[in-house]
């Protein structure tokens, strides 16, 4: 009889405890992930937090955290988890009556990018874990991941050329609000530049003198088209460093910088259109525009989305194109640009064993870069 006793209250104890948990596990319950950083950089060791917390007096024996990011970002510790086209995670811990957990994930960044965690899901079990209730919390995490700006001597080399054709150039703007004196009329002078109060008083003609003006832009036209039957990931990506390294070195001098793309923002779907800017500030807006670009989807025709923006070129603005793609309707392109008497370099990051394809690379001032050894910095 005792024995029957006991098994009827095992029984009631089993029933009981399954509709408590049943009833209110989720109570009290909250989860959320988190990135250390808002953004890091190509490489960069970042920490993903996890907190869940219990705020009730019923014990949560196991509590499973489950969630999926993109399998480029590497976590030292995988745990429990399975990576397949995305990486899989599955945490495991016991929550005792109003605790909190927090668990800091270490991970790698191994590729720019935008990475989204749209969301996690709570697996829980009742004491004799014989049964799993399952709650979706929503909360969203981003982390940026900026382009690592791409090293290489060959591109050293290709930079410092560049510094001095806008070095050059500084010299061949004249300011019309700086004044340095006046001069005797030459013919090749216009008639706005004369001073008819000097030249009253002269009784000749006279002219204002003006002092120059730096450079006041730099325009980078990233071409991200790739129409080769093997796809080239690994050089569209060097392009995308080689600009964000561009870019900066010319922010750095004080040269306000415009970059334009035909990648396609992954968040938007609109191409890479930033116009000029200058200081920290836009560096960071490029950054977060680099990490956006979506090498999943095919490039938008380059012709078709900035054949009217190369029209505009300004005498104060220097031109520099990055492309990997040399197909003939690109050197079409830039030769056309080439005709108007633009100053320009296209430079091309290729493997060593690659043929460029280019039939006439000085008149579109082909400059080749050394891909392999960037790739391998």
């Amino acid at each position: 009889m005792l024995i029957l006793w006991i098994g009827l209250g095992a029984a009631a104890f089993y029933f009981l405890q399954a509709w408590i948990y049943a009833r209110f596990w989720d109570h009290g319950i909250s989860a959320r992930l988190f990135f250390s950083a808002e953004s890091a950089g190509e490489g960069e060791l970042c920490y993903l937090s996890e907190q869940v917390e219990n705020r009730k007096a019923l014990p949560l024996p196991m509590l499973k955290v489950k969630f999926q990011v993109s399998r480029k970002l590497k976590f030292e510790d995988e745990g429990d988890s399975a990576v397949t086209d995305q990486y899989y995670r599955n945490d495991i811990l016991s929550l005792g009556p109003n605790q909190r957990v927090t668990r800091r994930i270490a991970f790698r960044c191994t590729a720019r990018g935008y990475y989204r965690i749209s969301g996690l899901d709570l697996v829980a079990s009742d004491l004799f874990l014989s049964r799993e209730m399952v709650e979706r919390i929503g909360e969203e995490s981003v982390l940026y991941v900026y382009p690592r700006p791409a090293r290489g001597v060959s591109l050293d080399a290709a930079i410092r050329r560049l510094n001095g054709e806008i070095l050059a150039k500084r010299h061949l703007l004249e300011d019309p609000f700086e004044y340095r004196g006046i001069r005797e009329y030459a013919p090749f002078d216009e008639q706005r530049s004369i001073n008819w109060k000097a030249t009253a008083r002269m009784d000749e003609l006279m002219v204002n003198m003006r002092g120059y003006t730096a450079l006041r832009a730099v325009r980078i036209f990233l071409n991200l088209e790739d129409r080769g039957i093997w796809k080239r990931q690994e050089l569209l990506e060097l392009c995308i460093r080689i600009a964000a390294r561009i870019a900066s070195e010319m922010l750095r001098q004080g040269v306000r910088t415009a970059v334009y793309c035909n990648a396609r923002d992954i968040l938007s779907g609109e191409v890479m259109h930033l116009a000029p800017g200058a200081g920290a500030g836009h560096m960071e807006q490029l950054n977060r525009a680099f990490a956006r670009l979506d090498l999943e989807e095919p490039a938008v025709p380059f012709q078709e989305v900035f054949g009217g923006e190369l029209e505009a070129e300004g005498k104060d603005t220097a031109t520099l194109f990055l492309s990997a793609e040399t197909d003939e309707g690109f050197q079409e392109l830039i030769g056309s640009f080439a005709r108007t008497g633009a100053d320009f370099t296209w430079m091309c990051p290729m493997m060593p064993r690659m043929e460029s394809g280019v039939t006439e690379p000085e008149r579109l001032h082909f400059v080749r870069l050394d891909a392999e050894e960037m790739l391998n910095e």
